[in-house]
């Protein structure tokens, strides 16, 4: 009996001590080649890449929340400031908004305590420009969280700082993006009617008196490149009349050079000539 137990202990030592040596060997091993893993070029740059791009999301969300709590407490102060009798009529617009939204979901079955409000969303994203007074703070919410960012510009249309949403094209800066939606809805208030584009055409484009004019804002970018102001400029021949909207103050004597050139911050004096001009024709 103890020859067959020997035997058999044996057997074991022999058929397994192989595999143990082999598993002592990658356990004293690991520590050398996870070190090597985490030291790896490749595995450096993916983890700082991941890094990176979680402390961008993480400025970006909190940009959001904080220009978005701004919003509100500007919207409280500017609730406060209002007469007694419109913020009671703002409160029973709100009751009646409540009460229609209760009645119309009266058939459904909640628990207990559940509190439902309407939230209207009337705004299209796509627009890229809104004035933040006259959108609602749903809708302002929900063009934050669509990636608009809150910025303050002079309203040409009453010469007062206000506070715009707004959401640049990827290569549009936003001066661009206000001056040329700023610029339109000036114009397009005392009856000229407006074209935009985003291709090689001009940025604004409008008719008085039978003559074609353009608008193009320009930042100055365009100088990194000679050989896009010579398109530029040989669009800007098709129209009877154009001028730039020259965003840097210091650049402006660099575009008279190719053209009529205004500063930004005179551009109103210059539109009022044209409104003028549409006054006379509509007479």
């Amino acid at each position: 009996m103890l020859i067959l137990v020997g035997g058999l202990g044996l057997f074991i030592n022999v058929t397994f001590a192989k595999k143990i040596k082999e598993v002592e060997r990658i356990i004293q091993e690991f520590p050398d080649k996870l070190f090597s893993i985490l030291i790896h070029p490749v595995f450096i740059i993916i983890l700082s890449i991941g890094f990176l791009g979680l402390i961008f999301l993480i400025i970006f969300r909190c940009k959001s929340h904080r220009d978005y709590k701004k919003w509100e407490l500007e919207e409280k102060e500017r609730i406060k400031k209002l007469p007694k009798k419109i913020i009671n009529e703002l409160n029973s617009e709100e009751i009646a908004k409540e009460d229609n939204v209760e009645e119309e979901d009266s058939f459904e079955s909640e628990p207990i305590g559940t509190y439902r409000r309407s939230v209207n969303i009337r705004v299209n994203s796509d627009k890229r420009y809104f004035h933040k007074k006259n959108i609602s703070g749903d809708e302002v919410k929900y063009l934050l969280d669509e990636g608009y960012q809150i910025k303050k510009y002079k309203n040409l249309l009453n010469g007062k700082m206000e506070t715009f949403l707004l959401q640049p094209r990827h290569n549009e800066s936003y001066t661009h993006l206000f001056l040329t939606h700023n610029i339109s809805e000036f114009l397009e208030k005392d009856g000229i009617e407006m074209e935009l584009f985003v291709t090689k055409k001009p940025d604004i484009v409008f008719e008085i008196r039978g003559k074609r004019f353009a608008i193009e804002i320009e930042t100055g970018s365009i100088f990194s490149k000679i050989s896009r102001m010579k398109e530029k400029l040989e669009v800007l021949k098709n129209y009877d009349k154009w001028f730039f909207v020259v965003t840097d103050r210091n650049k402006v004597k660099k575009y008279n050079k190719y053209g009529d050139a205004v500063d930004k911050r005179y551009v109103k004096s210059r539109l009022d000539k044209l409104i003028k001009i549409a006054k006379k024709v509509q007479k």
